[in-house]
Parts: C-alpha cells; sequence; structure tokens
C-alpha cells in the first residue's frame, strides 16, 4: 500500500525502529530505508491463526512497542486483541476494539451512525437479496449501489457517472451476511480525510482531493485542500467512538458546500502522504494538540501517472499538469527502493490470479491484487 510505505519511511527517518511486515517478500515498504528489518507473515485472510501466531513472535524476538496496522489486518489482529496483549505487558495497540472497527467499516451501519450523529449522508436502502436490490435502485433514476464491506472502489454499481458503462447490476449478488447498499447518484467533488486520533481526540488531521485516479478509483495524486466541515466530522465520531488509532473517511461534496459522509476505513489512507514525518511521529507519540495539515500539499504515485498517460496517450497533457509539483509517494530521497519493489511486486498478481482463477475483471485485478490476502469481508474470524 503507498501509505504504509509513506508511513514506514516517516517512522525510519525521525529515528524509530521500524520492522515492516507484509505477505511477500518483494513488498516495497520492506524496502524503504526507513524499515531497520523485514519480515514475511502468512496471509491474515487466508491464514489467520498463523499470521497471529507469526505477529507475536516478531513482537517477542524484536521487541516490538508498537502495532501499527496498515490495512484491513487490523480486523484480525483486533479480534485476537487478548493475545496480543498477553505477549508483551507494554505493547501499544494503536487501534480500536474489533467491535468498534466493525461498526463504521460496514457502509451500512456507519451511515446509520452518521445519521445518529447528524452527520450529511445521502438516503439509503439496504438490500440482502437480489430481488430488495432489484427493487432499491428503482427508487432513483440515478443511482449507486456498493458492498457494504467493499474497498478500493471494487464492488461498486451505478448507472451514472465514469463507472456506468463498466458495471453491471447482474454481478452483485447481495446476502443477508453480505448486504449492499443503494443511493441516489449524487454529483459532486469526491473528498478523503486522514486522522491520527489519541483516545477520542483528533491530535492530525488531513483533508485531501484525488484529481487525478486510476481507471476511476483509487486515487493517485493527492492535494491537500482545507476542510473544516471534515475535521468536525471526523472528531464528532471519534469522540463518540472514543477512538483510538489511525482513521479515514471519504466525502461527496455537492455545489452547496455539503459533505455528504459516503464511508470510513479504519486505518491509513493516502492523506497521510500530505503529512510530514515529523508531524507524524509527534502524533503518534508526543501528540500535543491539534495539527492541520495546511491546503496546497501534493504527492502522486508517479509510476501509476506514468500508466496512465501510456494508457491513454491523449490524457499527457492533463496528467502532466495535475501531478506538477508533486513530491513522490514510493521514491523519496535517499530512499529509492520501494519504487524499484512496486514494480517487482507485480509477481504478487500471479499470487491473486491463481487464489481466485482467471476470470475476475482484469480492469480491476491492479487493485484487487493489493489486498486479497489482507482484506475482510465481514465473515466470523477465527
Amino acid at each position: 500500500m503507498p501509505f504504509a510505505v509513506d508511513e514506514i519511511h516517516k517512522l525510519g527517518v525521525t529515528g524509530h525502529d521500524v520492522t515492516a511486515a507484509d505477505t511477500f517478500a518483494a513488498s516495497p515498504g520492506s524496502h524503504s530505508r526507513g524499515a531497520r528489518r523485514s519480515v514475511v507473515v502468512p496471509a491474515p485472510t487466508q491464514q489467520t491463526e498463523a499470521f497471529i501466531d507469526a505477529v507475536i513472535d516478531v513482537i517477542d524476538r524484536h521487541d516490538i512497542t508498537w502495532l501499527l496496522p496498515m490495512f484491513e489486518e487490523v480486523f484480525y489482529l483486533a479480534a485476537h486483541r487478548d493475545r496480543l496483549m498477553a505477549a508483551r505487558d507494554d505493547l501499544e495497540l494503536f487501534f480500536p476494539p474489533f467491535e468498534t472497527l466493525a461498526r463504521v467499516h460496514d457502509k451500512v451501519t456507519f451511515a446509520d451512525l452518521c445519521a445518529t450523529l447528524g452527520l450529511p449522508v445521502a438516503e439509503s436502502v439496504t438490500a440482502t437479496s437480489t430481488a430488495e436490490l432489484q427493487a432499491a435502485i428503482g427508487r432513483w433514476d440515478r443511482w449507486f449501489a456498493r458492498a457494504a464491506y467493499g474497498r478500493g472502489g471494487l464492488d461498486i454499481v451505478s448507472n451514472a457517472g465514469p463507472l456506468a458503462a463498466e458495471t453491471d447490476i447482474g454481478d452483485a449478488h447481495p446476502t443477508p451476511q453480505a448486504p449492499w447498499m443503494v443511493q441516489e447518484y449524487l454529483t459532486g467533488v469526491d473528498r478523503c480525510s486522514w486522522s491520527v486520533v489519541q483516545h477520542g481526540e483528533v491530535v492530525l488531521h488531513s483533508c485531501y482531493e484525488h484529481p487525478l485516479s486510476i481507471d476511476d478509483r483509487g486515487g493517485i495524486v493527492f492535494e491537500s485542500v482545507a476542510s473544516p466541515e471534515s475535521l468536525a466530522a471526523t472528531q464528532t465520531i471519534a469522540r463518540h467512538l472514543n477512538w483510538h488509532g489511525q482513521i479515514s473517511i471519504d466525502y461527496l461534496v455537492t455545489e452547496d458546500g455539503t459533505h455528504h459522509m459516503v464511508e470510513c476505513n479504519p486505518r491509513p489512507t493516502a492523506g497521510c502522504t500530505v503529512a510530514t514525518a515529523d508531524e507524524f511521529a509527534t502524533a503518534l507519540f508526543e501528540p500535543g494538540g491539534l495539527v492541520v495539515v495546511p491546503p496546497g500539499r501534493k504527492k502522486a504515485i508517479r509510476a501509476a501517472v506514468l500508466r496512465d498517460v501510456l494508457k491513454h496517450p491523449t490524457r499527457l497533457l492533463r496528467d502532466l499538469s495535475v501531478a506538477l509539483g508533486a513530491g513522490g509517494v514510493y521514491e523519496q530521497a535517499g530512499d529509492i527502493l520501494p519504487l524499484i519493489y512496486s514494480a517487482l511486486s507485480l509477481q504478487h498478481v500471479q499470487q491473486y490470479r491463481k487464489a481466485i482463477g482467471l476470470d475476475r475483471n482484469t480492469r480491476e485485478e491492479l487493485l484487487a491484487t493489493q489486498f486479497f490476502d489482507v482484506s475482510w469481508d465481514g465473515s466470523p474470524i477465527g
């Protein structure tokens, strides 16, 4: 994950002893100069018990005092919180309990929470069967549907916007265990926020837009913007849930300036890349009050920008203009190996294809590969 590479780099250059863990050796973050060492652990999604055993072993062998999840492995760690706490008395688990994580990760229960807290959220209909889904999309001329546990711009179907021609409602199969949420399609600007929260209080916050995306899904250029609305919404949720850890939220900002709550990622996202190393390390270890990232900072996944230009030559001038002045995410001063390994790690695509079969929509393959072995779909965790 680009934000994992970024946080590893930030912690390393601020003098912290970092052990980077991933499910394969070519992981870019494992080769950042910010990592003192790296380890390969079993996939939490497919080998949960072995993953927890390995994490506990790493904690013991390398004298780990902080555990900082980067993606949905946080659910597997949180589900085994007692075992982790028993491994070391002074271990800091920088993430909330499992029930809190699950409540905001599920798009349906997150929307309910926002409504309860008086935060703007589009009217929603939950579908737990194909028949309910068909009935739900009939409520609006333009609609937007997504899986309750989807992530990364996947598991989305819409009859409007840039994804309308690429998705088919027949590909969605909601169940009571894996529901879908349907909403009216709203037009506006996508914004995202990322925050570091200490026991219910936001101590570091950034809000950003992504003026350039990969295949109309995940952003590849990130620019910080001023958004007191996103800070207020995050603080409301953090205090209500007594959040402790990193939290990220997506918004749809309509023409009147309303920040409609879209979804929550209970983990870091690209918003961390526009914070400085000192801002991040201070927020984790020596928080002294609220710090808000100012507007105008810009970062880019340059290899992804190049890929977009090569696939769509007519976008050359637009892409270069958007990425102008942006610092790199995978490559930073004196830390070039993550960029090289971002190419070498494409071997992970083959593991993904083997795991799920070759009939997957190849347009989604590059994104899905990043998290097929570290994701959680709402299933019970043993």
